[in-house]
């Protein structure tokens, strides 16, 4: 099967969709979505690495979905917005950290803290994880 740029941005949107369930997302936040992945998807990544890479790409993608709709719900929202998709990537990148990860679209060098790097205090939540996405406003 021939993979194409718009193809797997297509598969992206629908993961993302999957993991957002019923709430409904933006068009703006569709548009945050294109430009956090769009550009990352290159031709290597449709040429060679999407054929073996795809499963857990698109796992990480419904990850980002389902804290989207969480952020958006836990704030009484119907809809997602632009900012629960850019703290939802932040936040699922900084977990995952492989390179399956694109670089954040603003050069935000702290999204994938490699292994054995730790966390600063004021990045550490309550629960354990780290989301980075709160320095950037």
């Amino acid at each position: 099967m021939a993979y194409t740029q718009e193809g797997i941005m297509a598969q992206v949107w629908i993961a993302f969709g999957q993991g957002a369930g019923a709430i409904r997302v933006s068009h703006d936040a569709a548009m945050e979505l294109r430009r956090w992945y769009y550009d990352a998807i290159t031709p290597e990544v449709v040429n060679e690495k999407w054929q073996t890479d795809a499963v857990q790409a698109l796992d990480r993608i419904r990850a980002i979905g389902r804290l989207a709709a969480l952020k958006a719900a836990g704030a009484g929202s119907t809809v997602i917005k632009p900012a629960d998709i850019y703290a939802s990537a932040h936040t699922v990148q900084a977990a995952s950290c492989t390179p399956l990860c694109p670089p954040d679209p603003d050069g935000d060098p702290d999204v994938c803290v490699p292994p054995g790097v730790e966390w600063r205090p004021d990045e550490t939540l309550a629960a354990g994880a780290a989301d980075p996405a709160h320095r950037r406003h």
